[in-house]
């Protein structure tokens, strides 16, 4: 949690300035990925192979819509992240898939 934590507050949605970023608490994160019937194999990261960090994470967690009258079990995806310095390889259609 501390290395997503860490990850999301230096790199997750910020403005053109860098003056405005989302800043979440450990524990509002751990609330939000861990709803009823979460699925750990839904958060994924990717480190870095020398230095072991954690440099790009997306997250899913299950959430129950409604279409019309049908109800569907789905994923809802979220904290896609990549570190500033990863930004060029590539990392975003790897996460998604």
């Amino acid at each position: 949690m501390d290395e997503l934590y860490v990850l999301l507050t230096n790199n997750y949605v910020e403005d053109d300035d860098n003056t405005f970023r989302f800043d979440y608490s450990r524990e509002f994160l751990r609330w939000a990925l861990s709803p009823p019937g979460y699925q750990p194999k839904w958060l994924v990261g990717i480190r870095d192979k020398t230095t072991k960090e954690l440099v790009a994470c997306i997250t899913g967690v299950p959430v129950l819509t409604c279409v019309e009258k049908d109800k569907i079990k789905m994923a809802e995806i979220n904290y896609l992240c990549v570190h500033k310095g990863y930004r060029e390889k590539n990392l975003t259609p790897i996460l998604i898939t």
